[in-house]
């Protein structure tokens, strides 16, 4: 009982930001016995993890299993759902934290044995940067479903974020081996081996994935990054010409787009190409861009 209503009182608590209120005097209304009749918990087995959303991603792999794939412009498109923890996710990702933590608290007798609950109640925290009480609650649904994919998943994610590069390795092979259908895990497990240029173990991980979701844009550009780590040239440019030519002046596209082209011999496509590819506020796309401007001689 302490436990639980410690967990409650933080909910509420990151909720509320307004001074309190004077006092009621007036007489209060009447109280009848349904007032006391508590809401009946629900279970893991009683409630979906997968996402089925009337919005198309343009990143569709993942999409029935988060929000994360989900551009900024995709989330505002999303109607209102029934889903009371879909509706929770959907209010973090557009910053309305005091109404989401205000829906948690209301559904917490309902919700409190489901481990999906406790993990979108962490995933709040985190998009917050509240890292100790996200894993916090986190910890709560592995307590309430051990190896709960998704909470060992995003526990990988926020030491990601923190860069405990480590640590979020240890998370998602963790989650990866809880689950070998599990999609997610299985991404981030294989972005973690790029990002370290480990582009072989990575590499297979990513055609599995695109195999059924062809059209996945962040997955067909992983794959071409892979091949491109790999210096296999031809198959990177393959994979770059499969992504919509709308999409080549994103920097994390359009950059290594410009090297392939010119390592294939093709000086003046690669200057096309670097020339519409857009400057990022990331400080790392931006000095790759200029170790790519001085690479393809645009710069002396």
């Amino acid at each position: 009982m302490k436990m639980s209503f410690l967990l409650i009182v933080l909910l509420v608590a990151c909720s509320s930001g307004e001074k309190s209120q004077p006092r009621n005097t007036e007489a209060p209304a009447k109280i009848t016995n349904d007032a006391f009749k508590k809401e009946s918990s629900l279970t893991n087995n009683e409630v979906d993890d997968f996402l089925s959303l009337n919005t198309a991603s343009l990143n569709p792999a993942l999409q029935d299993e988060t929000l994360d794939r989900f551009s900024p412009e995709e989330i505002s498109t999303i109607t209102e759902t029934k889903d009371p923890l879909i509706d929770i996710s959907l209010r973090c990702m557009r910053g309305d934290y005091q109404n989401a933590f205000a829906i948690a608290a209301k559904i917490f007798n309902k919700y409190q044995r489901v481990a999906a609950y406790w993990n979108q109640v962490a995933n709040c925290h985190l998009n917050q940067g509240a890292n100790r009480k996200a894993l916090l609650f986190y910890n709560k649904a592995l307590e309430v479903k051990p190896n709960y994919i998704p909470a060992l998943n995003n526990i990988g994610v926020m030491y990601s974020r923190m860069g405990q590069d480590q640590k979020a390795l240890v998370a998602f092979e963790r989650a990866n081996g809880a689950s070998k259908f599990a999609k997610t895990p299985r991404y981030n497990l294989a972005k973690m081996y790029l990002i370290y240029g480990l582009a072989e173990p990575a590499l297979p991980i990513l055609k599995g994935l695109l195999e059924s979701s062809p059209t996945d844009l962040d997955l067909q550009n992983a794959v071409a990054n892979a091949y491109f780590l790999m210096s296999d040239y031809n198959m990177a440019f393959a994979h770059f010409q499969k992504i919509p030519p709308a999409n080549w002046s994103k920097p994390e596209i359009g950059l290594n787009l410009a090297v392939t082209l010119k390592k294939l011999g093709k000086s003046q496509e690669a200057t096309k190409i670097f020339s519409d590819v857009q400057k990022s506020k990331n400080q790392a796309l931006n000095r790759y861009y200029s170790a790519v401007e001085n690479y393809l001689g645009d710069k002396p």
